[in-house]
C-alpha cells in the first residue's frame, strides 16, 4: 500500500453504508445549466443551417457557364459533356473535363453525329437535326435552319458535334455501358464511309474506362444480390447471436472459471490452427511459386485469389498468429493468480447482472440516442457547409473566347463572376455572342469564417453529445451494480434497481455527468483539430513539425484514455455517494493508487478476458456463417430455388460485424459491472475488517481468493 499520506488515508468505517446514499442533493448544477445553454445554440446553429443552407448543392453539377444543374426545382439536373473524349479516366466524372458542359433535362438516348449531315450522306432535315441539337441554349437552336449554320456552331463549340447513348451517374450523363459500341462503330464506318469523331486510341481508352465503371456496376449487383438472397440469413444471425451472448452470459453466471479457461484454450486452439494453415500454404508456394502463378485480373474476385496464391500474405498472416499465440500463452504463465481473482470478479458480475437482467438491454437506449447524436451532427455539417458562396474560376481559355475592359487577357483559375464574364467576354469574331468554348465556373464552395467557427460548434456539439450518454449509462448501471454490492443479503436487492438507479441519476447527477463529459469533449476536440492541422502542413513537409504534431497527437491521445479512466470511476463514486465529479475524481483516483497493483493486474485483466468473450463469440458466429454461405448449406430464395453467392465473404463479414456489435452491448454492461464491484470491493477491503460489528459485503469466494473471512457472530 502507498503511504497513507500520499494518497490519502484509507477509508474509515460507516455503519450506514448499505447502498447509494439514499439522501442526495443535486450535484454540479453550474454545469448542468452550461449543457441546457449549448443544447440551445447548438439547436440555434441547426435552425440557421436549416434556413440557408441546401445539401443539395453539393450533389448537383455545374456547367461552363457557372449554371447549376437541377436549380431551380431540378429542371435539367444532368450534365452532358460535348467531347466525351476528353473524359477518358474514371475519375473524370468527379474531377471534371476540359470540354463545354451543359445541363439537360435527359441524358440522350441515341447515337447522333453533326458530321453526317454536313458531308450531305444523309439529306439535311430542319425538324430532325433541331431535335438532336445539344446546344447551349435553345436560342442557338433555332438559328440551326441548314448545312451553313449547323456548321457554324459546331465550330463555334456552341452544340455538341455528336453524342452517343448515355446515361445519368450521379447526375452526369456517361456513356451506357450496355452499349456495343465497336458494332456500332463498324456498322456505321459501312453504311456511310465517313469515321468516327475519335481514334482508335481514343476507343481503346475509353473502353478501358467503361470497362472499370462496368467492373464497379456488376459488383454493385453481385453485392445487391447477395445481400438480396441473404438478408433473412442475416436477421437469423443475429438472434443467434443474440442467443449466444446470452448462453455465454449464463455460463459466466455458473460456469465463470471454467467458461473463461474454455475462452482462452478456444482462442490457443484457434490462433494455432492458424499458424498450422497459414504455415502450410506458406510451404506450399513457396515450393512451388512457378506452378501457382495466377494471370492479372482487373476484378475484385481476381484480385483477392492473387492475394491468396501470394506466400507473402501467408507468411504475414503466419506472423500475425504466432504473435496473438505467444501473447495470450506469456498471459496465462505469468498471470494465473490474477486471472483468477478476475474470473472471481466476472463470478461477481454476472450474479449482480443477473439480479436485473433488463440492465443487458439497457445499453440499446444509449446506443440509439448516440446514433441521434450522430445523425443530427452530419446533418447540421451538410447544411452549414452548403451555406458557402460559390468559388467561381474561368475555365477554358483557348482563343476562341475574347475578353474586353477588365478582363482583357485573363486566363484560366482567375476569379470571375458570371454577371462581368458574360458582359466583358464573347466568342471570337461574334461580338453578340457568349463564349462557348470558356465559362466562369464553380470550383468549390468557399465558407465565411462564420461558418467556420459554426462548424467547429458543431463538432465540439458531437463530441458533448457523445459522452454525455455514454457517462449517464455508465452513472446508472453503476448505481444498479453498486446497490447489488452493497446489499449484505443478496435476496433483498430491490426489484426495480435499474429504475431508482435512472431516477436518481436524472434527478440528481446530470450535472456531473455533464461536467465529466465536457472535459473529455473537449480533449476530443483537441485531438480532431490536431488531425485537421496535420492535414493542412502535410503540403510542407517539415520533419519538426511532423514530429511535434506526432507528439501532441499521441499525449493527447493518452490524456483522453486516462480521462474515460478517471471520468468511469468518478461516476461510479458519485453513483455510491452522491457527491459532486471533483470530489468522487478525486476519492475514485486515490483510492485506485492506493491499490495500484491490484488496478493494473486484476480490472485490466478482466478487460482482457472480455475481450477473448467478444472474440469467441463473434468467431463461433463466423464459422457458422462460413458453413451456410460457402454452399455447405443450402441457401433458398423465396421461390425455394438454390442461391449461389458471388461473393460468400460479405454476408460472413456482416455476421461478424453485426455480432461484435452486439456481443459488445452486452459485454458493455459486464464491463460497467466488474469497474464498480472492483471499486466497491476496495472499498469494502478497507473500510470493514471481518468481524462481527464490521463485516466484509463481498462474496465468500472472493474472500477465499484474498485470504479473508467474516467472523461469525
Amino acid at each position: 500500500m502507498a503511504p497513507p499520506t500520499k494518497y490519502g488515508s484509507p477509508l474509515k468505517y460507516d455503519p450506514d453504508l448499505c447502498g447509494p446514499q439514499k439522501h442526495r442533493s443535486c450535484t454540479d448544477i453550474l454545469c448542468l445549466l452550461l449543457f441546457l445553454f449549448f443544447l440551445a445554440a447548438w439547436a440555434g446553429v441547426a435552425s440557421f443551417a436549416y434556413r440557408n443552407g441546401d445539401p443539395k448543392r453539393l450533389m448537383l453539377p455545374v456547367d461552363s457557364y457557372g449554371h447549376r444543374c437541377g436549380e431551380p426545382d431540378l429542371i435539367n439536373p444532368n450534365l452532358f459533356f460535348f467531347d466525351l473524349t476528353a473524359c477518358l479516366s474514371p475519375d473524370a466524372i468527379w474531377r471534371g473535363c476540359s470540354t463545354p458542359q451543359v445541363c439537360v433535362s435527359k441524358c440522350p438516348e441515341d447515337v447522333w453525329i453533326a458530321e453526317t449531315y454536313l458531308s450531305g450522306v444523309l439529306q439535311f432535315n430542319i425538324t430532325d437535326v433541331q431535335n438532336h441539337l445539344i446546344c447551349y441554349n435553345e436560342t442557338i437552336i433555332k438559328t440551326v435552319v441548314d448545312k451553313n449554320t449547323l456548321k457554324d456552331v459546331v465550330n463555334k463549340k456552341a452544340c455538341a458535334s455528336w453524342y452517343v447513348p448515355s446515361q445519368p451517374f450521379y447526375f452526369r450523363c456517361i456513356p451506357n455501358l450496355k452499349f456495343n459500341y465497336e458494332q456500332w462503330i463498324n456498322n456505321y464506318k459501312q453504311k456511310y464511309g465517313l469515321n468516327v469523331p475519335f481514334s482508335t486510341e481514343m476507343l481503346n481508352q475509353s473502353a478501358r474506362t467503361m470497362q472499370t465503371l462496368n467492373e464497379l456496376n456488376q459488383v454493385a449487383q453481385d453485392v445487391v444480390h447477395d445481400l438480396d438472397a441473404t438478408w433473412r440469413y442475416l436477421i437469423i444471425f443475429c438472434f443467434a447471436a443474440l442467443v449466444v451472448s446470452f448462453v455465454y452470459i449464463l455460463l459466466l453466471r455458473f460456469l465463470a472459471g471454467i467458461v473463461v479457461w474454455i475462452s482462452i484454450l478456444a482462442l490457443i486452439a484457434l490462433f494455432s490452427s492458424g499458424v498450422f494453415f497459414s504455415y502450410k500454404n506458406y510451404k506450399f508456394l513457396k515450393d512451388n511459386q512457378y506452378g501457382r502463378i495466377v494471370p492479372d485480373s482487373n476484378s475484385l474476385e481476381g484480385k483477392v485469389t492473387q492475394l491468396f496464391n501470394k506466400w507473402e500474405f501467408w507468411m504475414l498472416l503466419l506472423v500475425v498468429c504466432a504473435f496473438f499465440l505467444i501473447f495470450i500463452v506469456l498471459i496465462i504463465v505469468f498471470l494465473r493468480s490474477r486471472i483468477y481473482l478476475a474470473t472471481a470478479l466476472i463470478k461477481e458480475s454476472s450474479k449482480a447482472v443477473s439480479s436485473a437482467v433488463s440492465t443487458l438491454f439497457f445499453p440499446i437506449i444509449p446506443w440509439a440516442v448516440q446514433l441521434v447524436v450522430l445523425l443530427w451532427s452530419i446533418s447540421v455539417f451538410l447544411f452549414l457547409y452548403s451555406t458557402g458562396t460559390d468559388d467561381r474560376r474561368i475555365e477554358g481559355m483557348d482563343g476562341n473566347c475574347i475578353c474586353t475592359g477588365p478582363y482583357q487577357g485573363i486566363i484560366d483559375n482567375t476569379t470571375c463572376t458570371v454577371e462581368e464574364f458574360n458582359k466583358f467576354c464573347h466568342q471570337a469574331g461574334d461580338v453578340n455572342s457568349h463564349c462557348y468554348t470558356a465559362g466562369c465556373a464553380i470550383r468549390s464552395l468557399n465558407s465565411t469564417n462564420l461558418v467556420l467557427y459554426l462548424q467547429m460548434f458543431n463538432l465540439f456539439g458531437f463530441f458533448w453529445g457523445v459522452w454525455f450518454v455514454t457517462g449517464l449509462a455508465q452513472m446508472i448501471l453503476a448505481g444498479t451494480f453498486a446497490t447489488w454490492y452493497w446489499t449484505f443479503h443478496k435476496r433483498n436487492v430491490p426489484f426495480f434497481t435499474l429504475s431508482r438507479a435512472i431516477f436518481r441519476t436524472l434527478w440528481y447527477h446530470m450535472g456531473t455527468v455533464a461536467f465529466g463529459s465536457l472535459i473529455i469533449a473537449i480533449c476530443s476536440f483537441i485531438r480532431a483539430m490536431i488531425e485537421y492541422a496535420e492535414k493542412k502542413v502535410k503540403k510542407f513537409d517539415n520533419a519538426i513539425t511532423k514530429a511535434i504534431i506526432c507528439c501532441c497527437k499521441c499525449f493527447f491521445w493518452c490524456l483522453e484514455k486516462f480521462l474515460c479512466f478517471i471520468n468511469r470511476n468518478a461516476y461510479i463514486m458519485c453513483a455510491i455517494h452522491g457527491q459532486n465529479f471533483c470530489t468522487s475524481a478525486k476519492d475514485a483516483f486515490q483510492l485506485l493508487m492506493r491499490n495500484v497493483i491490484r488496478v493494473i493486474f486484476v480490472d485490466k485483466v478482466t478487460d482482457f478476458l472480455f475481450f477473448l468473450g467478444k472474440v469467441l463469440v463473434t468467431a463461433v458466429l463466423v464459422v457458422m456463417s462460413y458453413h451456410v454461405f460457402t454452399g455447405q448449406v443450402r441457401l433458398l430464395d423465396d421461390s425455394g430455388r438454390d442461391v449461389v453467392l458471388v461473393y460468400p465473404w460479405l454476408p460472413m463479414a456482416i455476421v461478424g460485424l453485426m455480432t461484435y456489435i452486439i456481443v459488445s452491448i452486452f459485454f458493455s454492461v459486464y464491463s460497467v459491472a466488474v469497474d464498480t464491484l472492483f471499486l466497491c470491493f476496495l472499498e469494502d477491503c478497507e473500510r470493514n475488517d471481518g468481524s462481527a460489528e464490521r463485516p466484509y459485503f463481498m462474496s465468500k469466494q472472493l474472500m477465499k481468493i484474498l485470504g479473508k473471512k467474516n467472523k461469525r457472530v
